[in-house]
């Protein structure tokens, strides 16, 4: 893997996730150095026994594995009442995959986290309703059991494996920053390359946070899934990191 001469910023999703905050880094000046620690696999699903009050997505890959598995239509039609559930789902991204699908949100989690997303679902849905929660096999926050404790059923439909890639070994190099976005990502990150838990971390959210600092990582920063407000976090650690990838 080839280095930048400066200090950098390292990316640790798919390719595909990773692009926009990319790109924008890029534009900017800043050196990117990606090491993907997720990988997905898509599985094959079946619906639970309905009806749900709402279907919620917990990523844009579970809109993926739903469309793969052929059930957007099936999960989304009008159930035996002829009211169609409520679509609720984390984040910009997800809201968007949805649309691509001919799926309109009409609770978008904010902020897109897990713990968002079952609050917004108890607020919107009656104890003793019932939703179906599309995901994959791990999960950062347990959705699943807020909504029981607050009265309502959950099935999940697992649509996708996140799976652990291959992740190189690297000599050390200067880095500004590392951004990393789930929990998973940050363990197979370190276990490989123990010596970036001294570098600045920028975590979505306050469980991946959780995760780097038992991981033995000190400088740890929150940052939110928008994308300026990430591009802006990381130029300030640019700053901090001796001028290195500074806006022009």
């Amino acid at each position: 893997m080839a280095l930048p001469a400066g200090a950098a910023v390292v990316l640790t999703r798919e390719r595909a996730d990773n692009a926009p905050l990319r790109e924008a880094l890029v534009a900017r000046g800043v050196p990117v150095v990606e090491i993907p620690c997720v990988a997905t696999v898509f599985v094959p699903a079946t619906l639970p026994a309905g009806p749900f009050a709402a279907a919620a997505f917990t990523s844009r890959r579970g809109v993926l594995g739903l469309e793969r598995a052929g059930l957007v239509e099936p999960l989304l039609a009008a159930g035996p009442g002829g009211g169609r559930p409520r679509i609720a789902c984390v984040g910009a991204a997800t809201a968007a995959e949805l649309r691509r699908v001919g799926a309109e949100a009409e609770i978008v989690a904010d902020p897109p986290t897990g713990e968002a997303l079952a609050r917004a679902l108890a607020a919107h849905l009656a104890p003793g309703s019932a939703a179906a929660l599309v995901r994959g096999n791990l999960s950062a926050h347990d959705i699943e059991g807020d909504l029981r404790r607050a009265g309502i059923g959950c099935s999940p439909i697992v649509v996708y494996e996140n799976v652990a890639p291959e992740v190189p070994a690297l000599r050390p190099f200067p880095v500004a920053a590392v951004v990393v976005a789930s929990p998973s990502a940050a363990r197979r990150l370190l276990a490989a390359n123990p010596w970036l838990a001294a570098a600045a971390f920028a975590a979505f959210g306050a469980t991946t946070e959780r995760a780097l600092r038992d991981l033995g990582a000190t400088r740890v920063h929150l940052t939110g899934t928008a994308l300026p407000e990430q591009v802006a976090r990381l130029e300030a650690l640019c700053a901090l990191a001796g001028g290195a990838g500074a806006a022009p």
